[in-house]
């Protein structure tokens, strides 16, 4: 079995060249989408000066962006070693941050319910809409969209209820989940947007108590759905 240290990150190609002149968020974008789809491998490390001449940038772009993705747990930074793309977590971890979700995201949905501005009402309306036209159509291609559009949903929810704190947490737990995506199980991805769907009723009625049912049924559910996948 290959040691995942020896794993060069950049065998499989990355989906889109960098222009020579690119931004610290542009290689952080590039960098985030091979590590979340495991085009570079989990435990695979990285090389500042190698991931410098294939995106054709100076070191200085890479390091920030490498800051930010340490900050979002996606990799990790050791003495003598480097950086190294995080390894994926056990189910142990998954369900610790399903229960931490279900600590915050229940009361959010609440509060949306109660006094979510109409802008963000309409905004979770339209991710809904979309995810449910992809589904329809019944695309591959479009699991990474529908695994996207549930992170957009999910911090919706959470701006409507008003606490940018919250936000911006959940934001991080969201990307360190995202690589848990059971979105191209067609089945598995129906329920989970028909429990967006009962969400999003429930806020748009004003009926927070049922808001926070739905929101709970639908966590509790989709860590079932997970508890499957990893187990």
């Amino acid at each position: 079995m290959a040691d995942p240290l020896a794993t060069d990150p950049f065998e499989l190609s990355l989906r889109r060249p960098a222009p020579r002149r690119v931004l610290a968020d542009e290689v952080y974008e590039i960098l985030r989408e091979s590590l979340l789809s495991q085009r570079i491998a989990p435990g695979a490390r990285l090389n500042l000066d190698q991931l410098a001449r294939e995106l054709h940038v100076s070191n200085t772009p890479v390091r920030q962006a490498l800051a930010r993705l340490e900050a979002d747990g996606l990799v990790t930074k050791e003495p003598y070693i480097g950086f190294t793309a995080s390894p994926l977590l056990d189910s142990r971890t998954i369900e610790e941050l399903y229960d931490l979700r279900l600590l915050i995201e229940p009361a959010g949905a609440g509060r949306a319910a109660k006094r979510g501005p109409a802008e963000w009402i309409a905004k979770l309306e339209e991710i809904v809409t979309a995810a449910e036209g992809m589904l329809e159509e019944q695309l591959p291609e479009h699991a990474e969209a529908l695994g996207n559009a549930d992170a957009e949903f999910h911090l919706a929810v959470a701006s409507a209820g008003g606490n940018g704190v919250i936000v911006d947490y959940l934001g991080q737990v969201l990307t360190q989940m995202s690589r848990y995506t059971l979105y191209s199980s067609r089945q598995a991805a129906h329920h989970a947007w028909e429990e967006h769907r009962t969400v999003l009723e429930a806020i748009e009625r004003g009926d927070s108590d049922e808001a926070l049912k739905a929101m709970r049924a639908h966590l509790r559910n989709g860590w079932d759905r997970v508890h499957e996948l990893v187990n």
